[in-house]
């Protein structure tokens, strides 16, 4: 090597090159630091930076990659280019930083571990198919240190070489013997054989590297079950990447793992090998993301044999075994809505001519337990239903959906399973920190789908606030298009000519139906009262008959169009004053400004009329729609003399003959 070569790489420092690979410096002019792919443990390589070196650098590697490539790996970090060994060259080969040649294998060698403190704990083996062993991966843990681990391949002689060969998938013969099990995909050996030892099938790849065939997963249920870091979390979704068209792939995300836990740390905590089937199969599936699955083609007889009927639990709207949001502003009747079909579910009633399957329901009411008890006992008042004999059952507490699930499990299957479970409101059960973040509430509705698997394969009906901003056309759940696409329906409630419709928006597995219109009603109860025997007054919903929604729709265009009228006459009239001149009173006398509040509003959303420095000003199409509404009254009053005239002549014409008033005397 000449001067000049030398001297070229004197901007090498110990700092710098700590800088470049995240490494740090140990005394004086030595820095060790991780191989790329490894984090934990003990640092797999170590730099000495020497300008008298070749590329000024030597390499020392303990986890059995090449060192020449680990060299190149530095200088690149460094912004050098790669290394290129002389083969004419003179100078002793240590110099050179290459301690195993890409050809020649190397003995394995773990003594510089053990010097440190470490100790093997475990092997595991990698084998072929029929069970022969191409390499292994030890284990090593330390008192103080992190755990690290080291790869080894036979020699052929009874001894071991240091490194290994293209990876193969862990535990491959069991895969291969058992080929139509469902797998699951852990980060490590330790958690693949943790889940062995119960009997499942459970596979990873040495230090992240995936094998060119998976070809043994082809087909089968895979369950991704990723750790709680940042690491764990890549290496799920790379599993999950690298297995998309090749297996039904379903990621589980473990509720309640600590950082940095993984399937062992959560058994390890209490939870149960049925808790993990029950949340595994409750995970959507990631076609829902995008997942590819390789096209089959079927016959005819295949397609209709495979076909399974829906099972409805309100017909032609919610099926058993499916999850929907229910989405509407405040005041839309979520909670009356959903009393409404539980008492529906636990009598065996219709939902305005639809039949509702009888059966259990289980109520979560975590968002506010007292209101929903205040409108239960209403409801039970109005309707007759004795609320000590109904089979509908609730939770008032607020909880995690993932780890209460077990709790939960066991309690259903105790009552004899459940047909209906209402999540009221998905707020009140999220676990996230962004309530608007797509990619929490994605989870979170995962999350709920959970429910479903609950004895009984129950529908879930979630109540869900609507995004920012949203208009009654607009109605989706918080999380949007995330929470949309892991559900199968979003039923939507808004207002509509003083009552309240129920359809969907944005999604519904199945076909449509034409909306559902319901009323809600003030009501109260005998046992309804405050500490002072005031009677408080609650809101419970009824279903209308198609002529009852028809007249309801006719009473609340008449008002608006009475309130248009007014607003003409008198620009500056106040609600009060408003209800008054057009005779809208409550019971108690009172002007019934709601209602005169709801006539305003909607001929404020239709732009007839608008509401600016106190005074009213009907819009162009406000005139218009006068005109129209004069029109009308016009015709209403010709057919009402008409009406009047016709039956004073049929009661000339059917006076009988001869008859006269009796003179007074």
């Amino acid at each position: 090597m000449t001067a000049s070569t030398r001297t070229q790489h004197n901007s090498l420092t110990p700092q710098s090159v700590a800088r470049a690979i995240g490494g740090k410096v140990v005394r004086g002019n030595r820095v060790v630091a991780h191989a790329p792919g490894h984090k934990k443990g003990a640092p797999e390589i170590s730099i000495t930076v020497d300008p008298s070196a070749p590329r000024g650098i030597l390499v020392n590697c303990f986890s059995g990659e090449d060192p020449v490539a680990i060299k190149d790996w530095v200088l690149r970090q460094c912004g050098e280019p790669d290394f290129a060994p002389n083969p004419r060259s003179d100078e002793p080969t240590a110099h050179m930083g290459i301690l195993k040649s890409k050809d020649t294998p190397k003995p394995f060698y773990d003594a510089h571990l053990i010097r440190q403190g470490y100790s093997c704990t475990a092997e595991y083996d990698y084998t072929t198919p029929d069970g022969e062993i191409l390499f292994q991966v030890l284990r090593y843990e330390h008192a103080v240190e992190p755990k690290t681990f080291l790869q080894r391949q036979p020699d052929g002689n009874g001894g071991w070489h240091s490194g290994r060969g293209s990876p193969v998938l862990y535990r491959l013969h069991e895969l291969a013997e058992n080929v139509d099990d469902p797998v699951f995909i852990v980060e490590g050996e330790k958690d693949a054989d943790r889940l062995a030892s119960f009997g499942y099938l459970a596979t990873t790849v040495p230090n992240g590297s995936w094998p060119d065939d998976v070809s043994v997963l082809a087909g089968r249920k895979v369950f991704v079950l990723a750790d709680n870091d940042d690491a764990g979390d890549k290496k799920a979704e790379a599993a999950v990447v690298r297995l998309q068209g090749t297996a039904i792939v379903k990621r589980v995300d473990l509720p309640g793992l600590p950082p940095k836990g993984d399937v062992s740390n959560w058994l390890d905590a209490g939870h149960s090998t049925e808790e993990l089937e029950a949340l595994s199969l409750a995970a959507a599936p990631i076609a829902a993301n995008d997942n590819k699955p390789t096209p089959t083609i079927i016959s005819s007889a295949e397609l209709v044999s495979g076909f399974i009927p829906p099972d409805y639990f309100i017909d032609g709207v919610a099926q058993k075994g499916f999850v929907y949001s229910m989405t509407g502003a405040t005041g839309t009747g979520k909670t009356a809505v959903l009393l409404l079909i539980a008492r529906l579910a636990a009598e065996g009633g219709e939902l305005a001519g639809r039949g509702i399957e009888k059966g259990r329901v289980v109520y979560l009411a975590g968002e506010n337990p007292d209101d929903v008890t205040m409108r239960w006992i209403g409801m039970a008042h109005e309707t007759g239903f004795d609320v000590y004999e109904i089979d509908v059952h609730f939770i008032r507490d607020r909880f995690s959906v993932p780890d209460a699930l077990a709790a939960i499990h066991g309690q259903v299957d105790a009552l004899g399973g459940a047909d209906l479970i209402v999540v009221d409101t998905s707020a009140a059960f999220f676990q996230g920190t962004d309530e608007n973040g797509n990619t929490e509430l994605g989870k979170h509705a995962r999350d709920l789908r959970m429910l479903t698997t609950l004895p009984g394969r129950p529908c879930v009906i979630v109540a869900c606030h609507p995004t920012k901003n949203a208009t009654s056309d607009n109605l989706l759940p918080r999380g949007g298009g995330a929470f949309i696409a892991e559900v199968d329906g979003n039923l939507t409630l808004a207002k509509s000519d003083g009552s309240v419709k129920l359809h969907w928006q944005g999604k519904h597995r199945g076909p449509d139906f034409e909306p559902i219109t319901l009323e809600l009603k003030t009501i109260t109860a005998p046992s309804l009262v405050d500490s002072k025997g005031r009677p408080i007054p609650t809101v419970m919903a009824q279903a209308l008959s198609a002529s009852d929604a028809r007249g309801m729709a006719a009473a609340a265009r008449r008002d608006e169009d009475d309130a248009l009228l007014q607003i003409e006459a008198n620009p500056k009239v106040s609600l009060t004053s408003l209800a008054d001149a057009l005779g809208w009173k409550r019971p108690d006398g009172s002007a019934h400004k709601d209602r005169a509040r709801r006539a305003t509003e909607k001929l404020r959303r239709d732009k007839l009329a608008s509401y600016e420095g106190r005074r009213w000003k009907v819009t162009p199409a406000g005139f218009d729609a006068l005109g129209d509404i004069r029109a009308e009254r016009h015709r209403e009053q010709q057919a009402g003399e008409f009406v009047s005239r016709a039956r004073e002549k049929s009661a000339v014409r059917n006076r009988p003959w001869g008859a006269h008033e009796p003179e007074e005397d």
